[in-house]
């Protein structure tokens, strides 16, 4: 008998889980708390405000979203749902086909590491590989074949020159149809650029590469697109280290290796089904924080 599974998210790694695992799970819905998205249909399935939990019938409820955590003490904490009914999926679930599984993928990733740190490095800017490229690149000198994605990560006082940086990398590479996007929070504040693309060649699967800003606070490194729930020790990106990596100089958080301890514990064990809850070190964000984030999403003209 198939698991009745309540979704809580409603966003595309909803749609992925979906796709991953519809054949041992019966969809009953999706919980959100998006008011936006509550009452209309999304992945063939209703969306629902928490609220309405003692109204349906589950077995399991799986966080879709990225607040996991903040998610997770809800449901526990303010809906008494038992802790044994909520599950935190491996990170995998809620991707779509792997990239980098694909030789063309694979190397249009290569080139956009060396491209974007090769500029970095040419006009002074602290552009850092970031999280699992990093550990790839570290671990296994390339990029690691279950990943979806580029991480970089830069101080956020310079998102003005990654977004030209970004911008003259795009320029200097036409063959491909990129598309460039700035995300700002409610004070206006870039928190990331993310560079994409699209194809229609089966040989070129699409995925994102993230250059997501960072603060200092505290002593921490505050990771922005996730509101500080990924952090470090701020020593880390005061400063950056070089290493030579395919020819290529990349930068890399200062003292980097001790940066993927604190990050992932273990990082040296390749580990391919992860969970957020196998990070060695994650900070709480309030679900009041998320709820009053307001995100705001534009594309950046590369005229």
């Amino acid at each position: 008998m198939k698991v009745k599974t309540l979704l809580f998210g409603a966003g595309p790694g909803a749609g992925y889980f979906i796709d991953n695992t519809r054949k041992e799970r019966n969809f009953v819905g999706i919980l959100d708390n998006d008011t936006h998205k509550v009452g209309r249909v999304i992945f063939d399935l209703n969306v629902y405000a928490p609220q309405a939990l003692r109204d349906i019938d589950y077995d399991e409820i799986v966080i879709t979203t990225q607040w996991a955590m903040a998610v997770k003490a809800q449901l526990i904490e303010e809906f008494n749902v038992p802790e044994e009914k909520v599950v935190l999926p491996v990170k995998n679930q809620l991707k779509s086909e792997l990239p980098f599984n694909c030789e063309d993928s694979l190397l249009l990733g290569r080139k956009i590491i060396k491209g974007l740190s090769r500029l970095a490095v040419a006009n002074k800017i602290p552009l850092v590989i970031d999280f699992g490229t990093l550990l790839g690149l570290v671990r296994d000198q390339d990029i690691i074949p279950w990943d979806d994605d580029i991480d970089f990560a830069a101080p956020q006082n310079s998102a003005e020159e990654i977004e030209f940086l970004v911008i003259n990398f795009v320029e200097n590479n036409p063959e491909i149809d990129w598309r460039i996007e700035k995300v700002t929070d409610s004070n206006d504040l870039a928190t990331s650029v993310l560079l994409k693309f699209t194809s229609d060649s089966e040989d070129l699967l699409v995925f994102t590469t993230s250059i997501s800003f960072r603060k200092e606070q505290d002593g921490k490194s505050i990771h922005l697109p996730s509101m500080g729930m990924w952090y470090a020790p701020e020593h880390h990106f005061n400063d950056f280290s070089v290493i030579q990596w395919l020819g290529e100089k990349v930068q890399v958080p200062a003292d980097y290796q001790a940066y993927l301890t604190f990050q992932y514990g273990d990082w040296e064990t390749p580990k391919k089904d992860i969970k957020l809850t196998d990070y060695a070190h994650l900070q709480e964000v309030s679900f009041a924080d998320i709820k009053a984030e307001k995100r705001t999403l534009q594309t950046i003209s590369k005229e």
